[in-house]
């Protein structure tokens, strides 16, 4: 359960809206809220994802120059 407060203005347009589309007040709300939500969640996993992207491609840069420092080094023990 939630209860939002509205300032009289934004209650009076939902109210308008709601009675425009045959629907609740409460139904508007619920829909606007989950869409807020999966917008944001998947902001969230985007960037979780960028940043894991950006990580695993420092490790591979890291393992690179790792291999080519030996390779470099055992050229020089020949």
């Amino acid at each position: 359960m939630l209860g939002v407060r509205l300032d009289s203005e934004l209650e009076e347009r939902l109210a308008a809206v709601a009675r425009t589309q045959g629907r609740s007040k409460s139904d508007i709300a619920r829909e606007a809220v989950r869409r807020y939500v999966e917008r944001h969640d998947a902001a969230f996993l985007a960037e979780a994802r960028r940043q894991s992207l950006a990580a695993s491609a420092q490790d591979n840069r890291d393992d690179f120059a790792f291999w080519e420092t030996i390779e470099l080094a055992s050229d020089t023990w020949k």
